[in-house]
């Protein structure tokens, strides 16, 4: 019993690592954003991932169905424009509202359910709704700064990403989440890489920012935290992952403080609070297999994390 404990504390502990790092994304790309464009920085990201994620998990990411490699580009379309739109968005509105407007797309969810596939709300997520609307009004209403092109850029991102996690809970079951991870995060470097060519002159300064927030997001947010999820979930419950993931905008706003010496103010803090409130409350109850949804290798779609 103790030994079960003490391997559930260390997959926790993992785990709380792993959502710091996500929150710390934000203020990175942002610092780093200065020197690199917004395409030339996600095509490098999502590169190095996929080159990441190939070497630790070499034996498994050819393990790709011809259904499955349609799963992964569908994964990896969703992915792309929730990445595209996320950094785009990071120019123009604060890292921690930022990172509470993403968190907004685990709300989406159950309502695009109900109106796509006429699934039924359960009464957590009917709650949940309206406190993460409120909340989400009251971080980007005049006193909390105004809403702005990058927030609506960043509710597009939590639009896409919601899209990914319902295509990744039809795709999981059958299919190897090692694979399917590796294929959409080397779909979006190739979509990154085209939109590029296709809209942006190349411009990446090696600064110690642009390196950090590369090797952060592109190492240790996906290929690290997608190996950690994978061994953390089978020491602790699902629902308690979800739980700790909930975190994230919140070590959001921590780091952007710290780095960055961002203030949301009062009625900033009461909306990323009920954001939170709803996010937890959507979890309530949830199925196992939806209450890990997210997250690279079995987490709300396979998705890597971060800003």
């Amino acid at each position: 019993m103790r030994t079960e404990r003490a391997a559930s504390l260390r997959a926790d502990l993992s785990l709380v690592a792993v959502t710091a790092i996500w929150g710390f994304t934000f203020p990175a790309i942002q610092f780093a954003l200065r020197d690199a464009g917004p395409l030339s920085f996600i095509t490098a990201r999502f590169a190095l991932a996929s080159l990441a994620l190939a070497a630790i998990f070499r034996r498994r990411v050819l393990r790709l169905t011809p259904s499955g490699l349609l799963y992964s580009l569908l994964l990896g379309l969703f992915l792309s424009a929730g990445t595209i739109l996320q950094t785009l968005g990071l120019l123009s509105t604060t890292a921690s509202r930022s990172a509470f407007i993403t968190s907004f797309y685990v709300v989406l969810v159950p309502l695009i359910m109900l109106a796509v596939f006429r699934v039924r709300l359960r009464v957590w997520s009917l709650l949940a709704v309206p406190l993460a609307a409120a909340g989400l009004y009251l971080l980007t209403a005049p006193a909390g700064g105004r809403l702005n092109l990058g927030d609506l850029l960043t509710l597009g991102c939590a639009l896409a990403f919601a899209l990914h996690i319902i295509a990744a809970e039809a795709a999981a079951p059958r299919r190897d989440p090692v694979s399917l991870a590796f294929w959409q995060v080397l779909f979006t470097a190739a979509v990154s890489a085209l939109a590029l060519l296709l809209f942006e002159a190349p411009r990446f300064s090696l600064t110690p920012w642009t390196l950090t927030a590369l090797l952060v997001t592109a190492l240790l947010a996906t290929a690290l935290a997608f190996a950690i999820q994978m061994w953390a979930q089978r020491e602790t419950s699902s629902a308690h992952v979800a739980l700790i993931f909930t975190a994230e905008p919140v070590f959001a706003a921590l780091f952007a403080a710290l780095l960055q010496h961002e203030r949301i103010g009062a009625k900033g803090l009461l909306g990323g609070a009920l954001i939170l409130v709803g996010i937890i409350l959507s979890q309530v109850r949830a199925r196992p297999r939806a209450a890990r949804v997210g997250r690279p290798g079995g987490g709300r779609g396979s998705r890597p994390r971060g800003g």
